[in-house]
């Protein structure tokens, strides 16, 4: 999923050409033509492209380089130019840590990236001990700030955040009083969306007739469906009623395994909406809830390219597609654009690369006008409150609700 490095040139030569013609009505910077001899302020980037994970940490990937991009065409930072070291973590824990190990020897001023908290949980420990800051581009577990506390912040939402959402919506847009939920037993982040969901579900009076674990990859529906029962709706499997006769199913999935799941579950006769997460929000998915017939939701960060998108959505859009020849494939792009951007802003609020000086402003950020909403850090949270964007995927994929939900089950 790299690209060659004349067509990063072409990209950068497209973007810089675009600013220079409207970055005043951006933001009002002045474009610098010259770079100076300044060294250039380093700024690392873990994401996996290949692997399960590529679907959404490529597109963040080029969020990301869109966002340097930007930033140089407008002069750098602190009269400096700015450099993305890039890293595949290859879906592989042990890799994102070796990452993690390389920019931080480096001396980076923070690290951007990755979408899931597992892979996370393997990189950003190791930027803590070395004194750098983590911006998780898509890691939505709410739990991650205090696994890596002072270090670690998000620049997205929380999965209790996200599930509210979906469960708000199934109740009050869906009319769902009964849900079955399949969720993923291997993933950190599918076991709590889940969990959240069923609290959430339960809060807007739902009832959850099923809850059945499978592992990653191992995606025979009716063998998940036939075992004996189990916990009830509690962590545990319970296969004691069939999701026939439930109202909505919840399937918290990986993006590799979610498109197989939506075909294998109308290909067994189930036609109740299918509900998930954020990592629904790839092209393969929308394939699959589109030939199967439709009557998939899922809750995300952003709608790019869809009626409805705000104007930093519709710009960012313009942006993406004079960049790269395509519009953003998902929101994890505009979250790439905005973490990066996050970063840039602390630093220039800190007047400073110094990665503990860099740590302190991204402490203090409020009010940040991101392209997937505004972000603040408050209290002793450094997961930022957002809005939810549900998709509902039909026809075609349409923004059909903003969700800020009134409840919200703790971390």
């Amino acid at each position: 999923m790299r690209r060659t490095n004349s067509l990063r040139a072409a990209a950068a030569t497209t973007v810089a050409a675009a600013l220079v013609a409207g970055l005043a009505a951006c933001g009002g910077a002045q474009v610098v033509t010259q770079q100076t001899s300044l060294a250039p302020i380093h700024i690392g980037a873990i994401y996996n492209l290949t692997g399960s994970q590529a679907p959404l940490d490529g597109p963040s990937l080029d969020g990301a380089r869109l966002a340097i991009d930007r930033i140089n065409a407008a002069g750098g930072l602190l009269g400096r130019r700015v450099e993305l070291l890039e890293r595949d973590g290859q879906t592989d824990p042990a890799v994102d840590r070796y990452d993690a190990e390389n920019l931080a020897a480096l001396k980076v001023a923070a690290i951007v990236g990755l979408s899931d908290t597992d892979q996370v949980l393997a990189a950003a420990p190791v930027a803590a001990r070395a004194g750098i800051p983590f911006v998780t581009s898509g890691a939505t577990s709410p739990l991650l700030p205090t696994q890596v506390p002072d270090w670690l912040f998000l620049a997205c939402f929380g999965d209790n955040v996200q599930a509210a959402a979906g469960a708000e919506y199934a109740a009050d847009w869906l009319g769902a009083r009964t849900a079955a939920i399949l969720f993923d037993k291997d993933m950190d982040y599918t076991r709590l969306l889940q969990r959240y969901f069923g609290q959430s579900f339960a809060a807007q009076g739902g009832t959850v007739v099923l809850r059945a674990g499978f592992h990653s990859g191992e995606l025979d529906i009716a063998k998940l469906l036939a075992a004996p029962g189990g916990q009830g709706s509690g962590a545990g499997d319970d296969r004691s009623s069939t999701p026939l006769k439930a109202q909505l199913l919840f399937v918290a999935a990986g993006p590799d395994d979610a498109a197989t799941l939506v075909r294998k579950l109308r290909a067994g006769g189930y036609r109740q909406p299918i509900m998930g997460g954020d990592s629904y929000d790839n092209a393969k998915l929308i394939a699959a809830a589109r030939e199967t017939g439709g009557g998939v939701y899922f809750t995300t960060h952003a709608a790019f390219g869809l009626t409805h998108s705000t104007l930093a959505m519709r710009k960012f859009t313009a942006w993406y597609l004079s960049a790269y020849g395509r519009p953003p494939e998902n929101a994890f792009a505009g979250l790439g654009f905005d973490a990066v951007n996050l970063v840039a802003e602390a630093i220039e609020r800190a007047q400073s690369a110094d990665p503990g000086k860099v740590r302190d402003a991204l402490l203090e950020t409020r009010g940040f006008e991101g392209v997937t909403g505004t972000l603040s850090y408050t209290g002793a949270s450094l997961v930022p409150r957002k809005a939810v964007t549900v998709i509902e995927v039909g026809r075609r994929a349409e923004l059909t609700a903003q969700i800020t939900p009134d409840f919200v089950p703790a971390p």
